[in-house]
């Protein structure tokens, strides 16, 4: 008899992968930029148009993720669905919501290597801190579905 894996961990590995290729997309634009595999090529005009874009897009990114987010987290408390399936649609939302921001982070990097503006990577690492407040560790996924400890056992 296979036991399922766990839905917490299934969970906490693909925010590992979204979290990782965030700061990989920035480490790789700074070192492209550092060790001159690629000159900045942007005229200033640009720059300040990619800057705009920039802080526009990584604004919308946080709180249009953060609405669809808690919407799907209301949905699916007011659900009676099993735990599994209350978990698997969780799962989703925080999908989309990383997405967003992990979007918004490549956006910045790419805009890095472009410009060579040290704005860019700097607003990247704030989306990241952001981001670090999104861990879906147990008792914070339980908290926000409203989850007992006899709903996820054996979980």
């Amino acid at each position: 008899m296979s036991i399922p894996p766990s839905p917490f961990r299934d969970l906490q590995k693909l925010y590992r992968i979204f979290l990782y290729s965030h700061i990989g997309s920035v480490i790789i634009s700074v070192l492209i930029v550092s060790l001159s595999l690629m000159k900045p090529f942007a005229a200033v005009t640009l720059d300040r148009l990619l800057q705009v874009i920039a802080v526009l897009y990584s604004f919308l990114a946080v709180i249009v993720g953060l609405q669809l987010f808690r919407r799907r987290v209301n949905a699916i408390r007011e659900n009676n669905q099993s735990v599994r399936d209350k978990l698997a649609q969780f799962r989703s939302g925080c999908i989309v919501q990383w997405a967003l921001l992990t979007g918004a982070g490549f956006f910045c990097s790419i805009s890095y290597v472009i410009t060579g503006n040290w704005a860019f990577p700097l607003l990247a690492i704030m989306l990241m801190a952001i981001f670090g407040g999104l861990n879906p560790f147990r008792q914070k996924v339980m908290l926000q579905l409203r989850l007992s400890e006899q709903d996820v056992a054996g979980m």
